[in-house]
């Protein structure tokens, strides 16, 4: 759960390209020509209150407790690796190297955020903390 509302407010790629590959009308408002490149905003997409609900910028991890088609009103929503067939190769390598860095960092080390820290998330090709983290680690 922590994991996936990481990935929700930090997801790995800021946004997503499709092109229309024939004349396209979205919802009976737009008309999308083909040839044309639509981009998705993924932070827009995850921290939206009508989908996530009034807390969508909190830090919740409980919203995944039953899954991702609990955690909020549009399942599709959530695309941190993408979603379909265009889905990132690397998402089960990722996940499975974050999991096992993870346990193995959590399992030998105490790690707390350093008073100097400065939040401030910055998007460029990847979302990244603009000042660095600065983190207090002691081995247990």
């Amino acid at each position: 759960m922590v994991i996936q509302e990481t990935l929700r407010l930090y997801p790995p790629g800021i946004a997503l390209s499709r092109e229309a590959l024939k004349d396209v009308n979205i919802g009976g408002i737009i008309d999308v020509p083909q040839g044309v490149n639509l981009w998705t905003m993924v932070m827009k997409l995850h921290t939206d209150p009508e989908t996530w609900g009034p807390d969508s910028f909190s830090f919740n991890p409980e919203r995944f407790a039953n899954g991702i088609s609990a955690a909020c009103k549009v399942p599709q929503s959530y695309l941190p690796f993408g979603f379909g067939p265009r889905v990132c190769l690397g998402q089960n390598l990722a996940m499975l190297e974050l999991k096992i860095t993870l346990g193995l960092v959590l399992s030998n080390f105490s790690l707390s955020i350093s008073p100097k820290y400065v939040h401030s998330p910055v998007m460029k090709f990847v979302i990244e903390p603009k000042h660095g983290i600065n983190l207090l680690i002691k081995k247990l």
